[in-house]
């Protein structure tokens, strides 16, 4: 992986190959973890490449669409957006959906 620009008051990101038919591009972080930009979250926005923030950490809910309970339409609309309030709202700090939705983190939402 090549280094990126660094500066003093950011972090340090690196170059990551892009995670396959997504369209998007993704920083690994040295963390370990991979960034995105809302941009390309924002690519992300049907029902057949469902990505959604929440809280900060990005989501592929592609998958789960057709398993919510609560019906695929409660999940499209909020393809390619940040959903914080939406799920808060709906699931608060209910185990069950938190638990859940971990399952499908891909990255997290840069800075």
């Amino acid at each position: 992986m090549c280094q990126a620009l660094r500066s003093k008051s950011a972090p340090r990101f690196f170059l990551a190959a892009s995670r396959p038919a997504t369209g998007s591009s993704p920083s690994a972080s040295t963390s370990g973890g991979t960034t995105y930009t809302m941009a390309q979250v924002a690519t992300h926005n049907s029902q057949a490449d469902c990505w959604a923030v929440i809280d900060n950490n990005v989501y592929d809910l592609t998958q789960w669409i057709s398993r919510h309970p609560g019906g695929p339409d409660k999940i499209i609309p909020l393809c390619g957006t940040d959903a914080t309030s939406n799920f808060h709202g709906q699931h608060d700090d209910q185990a069950k959906p938190n638990t859940q939705l971990a399952t499908f983190m891909v990255g997290t939402l840069a800075s």
